[in-house]
């Protein structure tokens, strides 16, 4: 999940964009809806997203809370599900495990949806009970986005090897209703 340390605070709030997008209302010029299937058991929106052919039903972390949380304390990871974390502006990222007790694969992504970074991010031991705070954050491995970028897609560990995903390469996203989720 995101190393907060590293960007601004954000505070600007956005609508919801379910009201929106009621029935009927999409706007059928953009490349894909915005649909909501559900909420998540940690009150996430839900949302599908195609990703090389292959349907993912990914959570969206879009505020400061739930982007801090992200896959924390998560034990398992399912196939076709993931997190895309969106961001408020286009920053050079840095990622870490903080928490995290299962692998997983990240890519970056610029406000276009292009992949500008791709890691295999390998679970961290745990923080130890004589371990301070900042010790652990500390030696936590960051995994940086390289080059600027708004979103970040988390797939379960090896799925950005088998789509076959490289830099460089465009994920269709909901871009502007994303952005106006995002605070």
């Amino acid at each position: 999940w995101p190393d907060e340390s590293a960007r601004a605070d954000r505070s600007a709030r956005r609508t919801s964009p379910s009201a929106e997008f009621a029935a009927g209302e999409i706007d059928p010029t953009k490349p894909l809806p915005f649909e909501i299937l559900r909420k998540s058991p940690k009150g996430l929106l839900v949302i599908p997203l195609q990703v090389q052919g292959q349907r993912f039903e990914v959570e969206v972390a879009a505020d400061d809370t739930s982007r801090r949380r992200g896959l924390g304390g998560r034990t398992r990871f399912l196939p076709g599900t993931g997190m895309l974390f969106v961001h408020t502006d286009d920053a050079i990222r840095g990622y870490w495990m903080y928490d995290c007790l299962i692998d997983i694969d990240v890519a970056f992504l610029d406000k276009e949806g292009r992949i500008v970074a791709m890691h295999r991010m390998k679970r961290e031991a745990p923080r130890r009970s004589a371990e301070y705070q900042d010790m652990y954050q500390r030696r936590l491995k960051r995994y940086t986005s390289l080059r600027p970028a708004r979103y970040a897609l988390e797939v379960p560990p090896g799925d950005l090897t088998r789509l076959k995903l490289e830099i460089g390469q465009t994920i269709q996203l909901p871009k502007s209703d994303l952005d106006k989720i995002a605070s």
